[in-house]
Parts: structure tokens; sequence; C-alpha cells
């Protein structure tokens, strides 16, 4: 009965350590999409984008502060860029095809999580890349 006990109490450790954030889940058709996450820079480029994407990134470093900045050039289609710091999925920016945005928006932490959530209006072909820090 002890053994039972511990092993259901290792497993309920190791599930509650390795738990996944199931907030925002990608969910996409692409033909030659690239995508990068490093800790607070993260781009997405694709040639056909049908879905949502979405990127997590972290504002690094100590009493950092500072605004998400946006840039992105549409050749096709249309999406909207939305951001997720505090649990409340805001809008950041709209792009129709022939467009292009290099703008700053937002208000960050260090040692905050920040989903950037790329979600197409019609499909779309371009590119977004977004740094937290410039």
């Amino acid at each position: 009965m002890k053994k039972l006990l511990l092993v259901i109490l290792c497993l309920t450790v190791l599930f509650s350590s390795t738990s996944c954030d199931f907030r925002y889940v990608s969910s996409y058709k692409a033909l030659g999409l690239v995508r990068s996450e490093m800790g607070d820079r993260g781009s997405v480029k694709f040639g056909r984008l049908d879905g949502t994407v979405v990127l997590k990134l972290k504002m690094s470093g100590t009493g950092l502060e500072n605004s998400i900045g946006c840039k992105a050039t549409l050749d096709e289609g249309e999406i909207n860029v939305y951001y997720d710091i505090f649990g409340v999925k805001e809008f950041l920016s709209n792009l129709k095809a022939g467009e292009s945005i290099d703008e700053r928006r937002g208000y960050i932490e260090s040692g905050h999580r920040v989903y950037i959530i790329i979600e197409t209006v019609t499909p779309a072909k371009g590119s977004v890349e977004i740094d937290l820090r410039k």
C-alpha cells in the first residue's frame, strides 16, 4: 500500500512539474513556413499560411521595461496580430495585402511571458518579426 501511494505521489509531482501551458495553441496549414523563437525575439516567414501561429517569448534580464516591436510585411491575404501578457488577448495590428508595419506597442517588464498570436483572416503570404527589446 505504501509503495502504491509513493508511486502515485511521484507521478503527481512529475506531471505537475512538467505541465505544459495550453493557453494558446498553433493550428495552421502552411507552405514554406519558417518559425523562430529565441527568448525575447521571434519571427514567422511564410509562403502560404492559413490558421493561427503562436510564438511564446519571454522578456529576459532584470529591470528591463519596454514595448513590443512588430515588423511585418504581407504580400497576399490579411492577418491580425495579437499579444497576451497578463492573460488578456490584446489587439496589436491588422495587416492586409501590400501593407507593411514597423511599430511598438504594449508594455512588458522583465520575467514576463508574452504570447504573440498571428491569425489569418484570409490565407496570407509574408512575414512577422517580434522584438521585445530594442
